[in-house]
């Protein structure tokens, strides 16, 4: 049976949403565990987008059948705001900006330039052959020849990446993904068994090697529901960004966990820290000297971005410097 969800005894009746709020913030005010927001917010069906929450929407909590509820009872978007007519019949209405339930400007790097790619993306990507005037190094301007690339591919603009480090599956050592750096980008001009390309916008000089990658150009949907996994996880942390041993609140870390284990954007994970291992210098005769503490609970991440294998998550919050090596678990 699922336990109960505990409301904290200071959570607001009322609560008034202020420019700069996150629905994580919004929901540590009324949850100890906020993952479980989406089991208490309800959607006023007379409002629209009434799963987003914006500034001076105004939240009350109250119980149906004993179960706590929170929904949007007040603010603009309730008490009306004015409309421009477009067209006849047809109305459209100004909302202020959205909050976000996580620092958008933390994750966007990662949305648009991939951090890590997937082996299996990585080792089949179209790669960089030559130049057409024999030069080693490759800048702006430069025309180069590339193998690889789909006969019936439609795209015909691509990021350049040279891989990095190699990530491995902590019990298996099987290398799972590569740290990528973004080099550029290529305009594809003629295809066919060897294709031709003008490099475009590069920020390092590239070479013979560096892999191609469609460039993204969609536009994300920012909206993240934090919830519990669905499914069982038992992860590790396998690379940090901006950091060369340890990370904290608002900091991206990879996890050896992707969509084949269930993981979804918006799954929130609990961290621990390793247990150390001591000697027992009062241990009975028989007891063993060695003993291994007990693991530490440190923090909580979301999962932001899922591909089969691993996943990006954002650390929320954190009581110790997570590391390379921390496990990562259903909270």
């Amino acid at each position: 049976m699922a336990t109960p969800i505990q409301i904290k005894p200071t959570a607001p009746t009322r609560y008034v949403v202020k420019k700069g709020d996150t629905l994580w913030d919004i929901a540590k005010h009324y949850l100890n565990s906020p993952w479980n927001w989406p089991e208490i917010w309800y959607d006023n069906p007379h409002i629209k987008n009434p799963h987003w929450i914006y500034p001076g929407d105004v939240l009350t909590l109250y119980y149906v059948n004993g179960k706590p509820r929170v929904m949007i009872t007040g603010g603009p978007r309730t008490s009306g705001l004015p409309t421009v007519v477009l067209k006849p019949t047809v109305e459209y209405q100004s909302l202020p900006k959205t909050e976000h339930p996580i620092p958008i400007q933390t994750i966007t790097p990662f949305l648009v330039h991939p951090r890590v790619v997937p082996v299996e993306v990585f080792d089949k990507a179209p790669h960089i052959i030559a130049a057409a005037d024999r030069r080693i190094l490759y800048d702006t301007g430069n025309h180069v020849y590339v193998r690889g690339l789909p006969s019936d591919a439609k795209e015909s603009w691509y990021s350049v990446y040279r891989p990095g480090g190699a990530l491995k599956d902590p019990k298996t050592g099987e290398i799972i993904g590569h740290q990528v750096i973004y080099l550029g980008d290529i305009h594809i001009t003629h295809r066919g068994k060897v294709s031709t390309g003008v490099l475009e916008h590069t920020r390092e000089e590239i070479a013979a090697g560096d892999r191609l990658l469609p460039m993204v150009r969609k536009h994300y949907d920012y909206t993240f529901m934090p919830h519990a996994p669905k499914s069982g996880i038992h992860a590790q942390v396998i690379a940090l960004f901006n950091s060369i041993s340890m990370v904290g609140q608002y900091q991206v870390v990879v996890i050896d966990s992707g969509t084949r284990d269930g993981l979804t954007r918006g799954d929130v994970l609990a961290v621990d820290q390793h247990g150390r291992v001591i000697t027992d210098h009062f241990a009975t005769r028989q007891e063993s000297r060695t003993v291994e503490l007990p693991n530490q609970h440190i923090g909580l991440v979301m999962v932001f971005k899922t591909f089969e294998r691993i996943s990006y998550a954002l650390v929320m919050s954190a009581t110790k410097p997570i590391m390379v090596g921390s496990l990562v678990h259903n909270p």
